[in-house]
């Protein structure tokens, strides 16, 4: 929740693409992509999507996506422009992992009602906002459309938070065999 929390501050609160203003803006994309990696990690960890292959490759590249991400916001910062070829190899990445996860944890019944479709939204989200925008603008789409994604976000981290509760509460057992290789 909090990455996605900071990626809509990151994209409220961001505007200027030189100065101090887009050091911050700068600072709370990476903080909010390393959150959002950390929360990613933990999905592979919670594994919500129990054994499926699909799950797994998706979940590797969002991960994957995240990390790009970092090393592209990284480089808007030190070169104080967001136009590097980085930042949408990071988004589509990012879209493709969520889209393979989030139809793997819709189908694996672990998760209940409206938030287990929580990350199939936020892969579909850069196909049908985000990347339409950035065609349809000339590679330069509204920051809002950017910050938007932050939602979805926010919506995965209330599932995983939720989904974390209730196995702390006892009221789910998860025992899913390990799909770590073996020797």
């Amino acid at each position: 929740m909090a990455g996605g929390a900071l990626w809509l501050a990151a994209g409220v609160g961001g505007s200027g693409h030189h100065g101090w203003r887009f050091d911050v803006a700068e600072a709370l994309w990476i903080t909010a992509d390393l959150l959002l990696l950390a929360g990613l990690l933990g999905l592979r960890r919670l594994r919500p999507y129990r054994t499926s292959r699909a799950g797994d490759i998706g979940t590797g590249i969002a991960i994957v996506g995240r990390v790009v991400f970092v090393a592209a916001e990284t480089v808007s910062l030190v070169q104080q422009t967001d136009e590097n070829v980085l930042l949408p190899l990071g988004a589509l990445l990012s879209a493709l992992g969520m889209l393979a996860l989030g139809v793997a944890i819709a189908r694996g019944g672990v998760w209940q009602g409206l938030p287990r479709f929580g990350p199939l939204v936020m892969g579909l989200y850069p196909f049908v906002v985000m990347f339409p925008l950035l065609a349809a603008s000339g590679g330069n789409p509204p920051v809002a459309a950017i910050t938007g994604w932050g939602i979805a976000a926010v919506v995965v981290g209330a599932a995983v938070r939720a989904h974390v509760a209730t196995l702390r509460d006892g009221q789910q057992v998860t025992a899913w065999p390990s799909t770590t290789a073996q020797a």
